[in-house]
């Protein structure tokens, strides 16, 4: 311990003697650290930390398996097809159903619509969580007819109640009905899959007697008993699906069953971009460790004749690599320090650039796991560059050392080729991440040109919805929208209004079945699927969607005149290949279900700009009501303008109805894409972080290297040597290197960067393009950071090189 004090105490006078070489190394350090704290701290908390609730790695969601039928895997199901697995399944000690519930809360300040969900009476049992006041559902209140009760979050507990605990057992309205509310959740409490949830209310009761299989509208969740494993509960599940099959071929023919853990159907639209991130924020790391190398190994060659004397004075070759590993892990203590405190910064800026949805964003922070990830790679970082200069003293001659006076000449001459590996090493890696970030910025550039097929400039939206319990009767849906719409398009600068029952990029998934008039009749689990969605009169021009063929709805189009419909290019193109649609009809295959195809729209990207455009069919909403809509106005300026409008001729028709969810379609479009520009935008920093420490590495090696030679190049000078030629001679030397590393980068680049494929859009993982331009930018780079110091050299006075010498 005393020699280890020694030590540290030696280091520090060398540090603070060499001050600018410490600041450098310091700051180097603190960017590489501070960073890699940061991004462990996202990935740990999304990824990598358990969900919390008891036992969570046993929280599974049961899946509907359409691959047999060239399907998806569907995480939605039949009410009947989850008491299937809720009755039959051994595996699991809970079978529970839940699906979103979106009530208008009423009675106490402005209606709001709340985010909620209908769960099964055992879902927070399942969770092993219990409300902390009241009490749970009752199996009893689980059922059809029973007066429904209420459980509410501490937060809308606190919001809107004033925390006020004899709430319990009181009734609040709800949709224009009473409900109980028997329970307050924790505080801190999270629902998971259907994120901000609020509210909580038994599903049977909403279970009607139309909803029968192939009916799919709920999620299931599960927890599996203890000692049994995935693969035993998925066989049984599987088995379960045959006999299934069996007894209801019409429907369940082929339909299997899977389990996705509860944190992996979370996390996973994440998990690469995560992953990847990590990567690369690593890479960064290392082209720090290379460039403190490079200082340390140029600093090394001046401290060799102090290095000789101790050993001659006793000193074995441990006991002075002991005391150089001592300066490194001291200089890399005091970076991670500092990486640390920009750890906490960083983190708090990822989060406020994370786009919406990014999963357990309010759980992220620098927390135990994060210290210690910092700690450890600080130590690493310590001990990686700091062999570079031990390994060089194992090689050193100390004899000659002394007899040279300590000139460094030994040492440079046997330390070129690290450092030359150093730099071929960080160009390489640099080259790696940008090739990364080139392929991800050439796949946004595309993504943005995507045609979504509307116009979302602007654009506003809200959503309006019509409880049943005021508005029981359908008839009275169609009325109420056109009339609302009339008070929307009478507001000042409002060009066009209009209603849709799904909005594009909401990603609602609204799908039915269909058949073709006059084509054979296919089997129910074979007949064409399509999306679709109720639209007002006007809604195509306020969109600004273009219209191919036929003619959009008009008002002649209602509950009494012949069903229409419009259809998407994507349908026409599959379904009426060669020929002409308009005119013929389609529907469910009852007599009064067929509709004629009235026009053709352009197709229009309903669940993301990623996604290929799917067969979709529009409806008038006068034949097909729905009691939430999206109202859509097109204005002559800032559409948010509106927003209070808007609230006021919703509050004068119904004062009981909130307008919730009001956003700018291009604020709509952005958000859609928010994960896929975050991703970007942190790999391009990255990418931009590990260009300049290379160029820098660069620069300094070369800037050595001349300082080094400073004598030949005299001699070279003074025997005749145009400035040409010193150029020459310092610049190939080092794009030699460069050019070296080019090409491991190239090399690597295309070993790694598949693994980023699933995050690109209409780029290939091995653009050439891509790998052409970057390496040329890489090369250009490094080019004027080896002629800085190579136009230096071609200066120097050959007498006073000599003279020096």
């Amino acid at each position: 311990m005393g020699n280890l004090l020694q030590d540290l105490r030696y280091g520090s006078r060398m540090l603070i003697r060499h001050r600018a070489a410490t600041v450098i190394a310091v700051v180097t350090l603190a960017l590489g650290i501070g960073a890699n704290t940061a991004i462990f701290s996202v990935v740990n908390s999304v990824l990598l930390r358990p969900l919390s609730y008891p036992n969570a790695e046993r929280l599974m969601t049961i899946w509907e398996d359409h691959r047999a039928l060239n399907g998806p895997v569907n995480e939605w199901t039949s009410p009947p097809g989850f008491e299937d697995w809720r009755d039959q399944a051994k595996s699991f000690d809970h079978v529970v159903a839940l699906r979103d519930w979106q009530p208008t809360l009423t009675g106490q300040g402005d209606p709001e619509q709340l985010v909620g969900a209908l769960v099964s009476h055992d879902t927070f049992a399942m969770l092993g969580v219990t409300p902390a006041l009241g009490r749970s559902f009752r199996p009893e209140e689980d059922q059809r007819g029973v007066e429904s009760v209420v459980i509410i979050s501490h937060g809308l507990w606190r919001r809107r109640f004033g925390a006020d605990p004899s709430l319990v057992g009181k009734k609040i309205s709800l949709n224009g009905e009473s409900r109980v509310v028997i329970g307050v959740m924790p505080a801190g409490f999270k629902f998971p899959i259907i994120a901000g949830a609020d509210i909580w209310r038994p599903i049977q009761p909403s279970f009607g007697p139309g909803c029968q299989r192939g009916c799919i509208t709920v999620r299931v969740m599960a927890r599996l008993k203890p000692g049994v494993t995935e693969a035993q509960a998925r066989a049984e599940l599987n088995s379960i699906a045959a006999r299934i099959e069996r007894q209801f071929p019409d429907t369940n023919t082929k339909v299997g069953a899977t389990l996705v853990p509860l944190h992996e159907f979370l996390v996973g639209p994440v998990k690469t971009q995560m992953v990847a991130l990590l990567v690369a924020v690593g890479f960064v790391l290392l082209i720090a460790c290379a460039n403190v190398a490079n200082l340390l190994l140029a600093r090394s060659a001046t401290r060799e004749k102090e290095i000789a004397i101790r050993a001659s004075l006793g000193a074995g070759r441990w006991r002075v690599a002991r005391q150089l590993l001592s300066e490194s892990l001291l200089l890399a203590v005091i970076g991670g320090a500092v990486g640390l405190l920009l750890a906490y910064w960083l983190v708090d800026l990822l989060i406020s650039f994370s786009p919406q949805g990014t999963p357990r964003l309010d759980e992220i922070g620098v927390d135990g796991r994060a210290l210690g990830y910092a700690l450890a790679i600080t130590v690493l970082t310590g001990l990686l560059f700091g062999m570079a200069p031990v390994w060089q003293l194992f090689k050193a001659d100390l004899n000659q050392s002394l007899r040279d006076g300590g000139k460094g000449l030994q040492v440079a001459r046997s330390g070129r080729r690290a450092l030359n590996a150093l730099v071929v090493a960080e160009t390489a890696l640099a080259l790696t991440l940008l090739v990364g970030a080139g392929l991800l910025i050439k796949s946004f550039i595309r993504l943005q040109r995507v045609d979504p097929g509307f116009n979302p400039r602007n654009v506003l939206a809200a959503v309006v919805t019509l409880p049943q319990a005021v508005y029981p009767e359908r008839n009275q849906i169609a009325p109420f929208y056109s009339q609302l719409l009339e008070r929307v398009r009478a507001l000042p600068g409002v060009q066009s209004a209009a209603a849709v029952s799904s909005l594009p990029l909401a990603g609602a998934d609204s799908d039915a079945d269909f058949v073709i008039e006059g084509r054979p009749a296919p089997q129910p689990d074979q007949r064409p699927v399509a999306w679709y969605s109720s639209v007002s009169q006007d809604y195509f021009r306020t969109m600004g969607m273009r219209l191919i063929a036929g003619r959009e709805f008009t008002e002649r189009d209602n509950e009494n005149s012949p069903k229409v419909v419009i259809i998407s290019q994507a349908t026409a193109r599959r379904h009426f290949p060669n020929e002409d649609p308009i005119g013929k009809r389609i529907g469910n295959g009852r007599p009064d279900g067929w509709r004629e195809i009235v026009g053709i729209t352009a197709d229009v990207k309903h669940f993301g700009l990623t996604q290929d455009a799917r067969v979709s069919m529009f409806f008038p909403d006068r034949q097909r009501p729905s009691r939430q809509m999206f109202i859509v106005a097109r204005t002559g300026a800032d559409p948010l303008s509106l927003s209070s409008a808007l609230r006021g001729v919703v509050a004068a028709m119904d004062k009981n109805l909130a307008v919730s969810n009001i956003s700018a379609m291009e604020e709509v479009t952005s958000q859609s894409i928010g994960q896929e520009r975050f991703t970007l935008l942190l790999l391009g920093l990255f990418s931009a972080l590990a260009l300049s420490l290379a160029v820098a590495g660069i620069y300094g090696v070369m800037s050595y290297a001349v300082a080094q030679r400073t004598h030949e190049i005299g001699v070279r000078v003074a025997l005749g040597a145009q400035t040409r030629d010193v150029l020459k001679l310092v610049v190939t030397q080092g794009m030699a290197l460069v050019l070296a590393g080019v090409g491991i980068g190239l090399a690597s680049s295309l070993a790694l960067t598949g693994f980023i494929r699933g995050l690109l859009f209409g780029v290939s993982a091995t653009d050439p393009m891509t790998f052409v331009a970057v390496a040329a930018l890489l090369a250009l780079v490094a080019l004027v950071a080896c002629y800085v110091p190579a136009r230096r050299a071609s200066k120097v006075d050959p007498m006073v090189a000599l003279r020096c010498d």
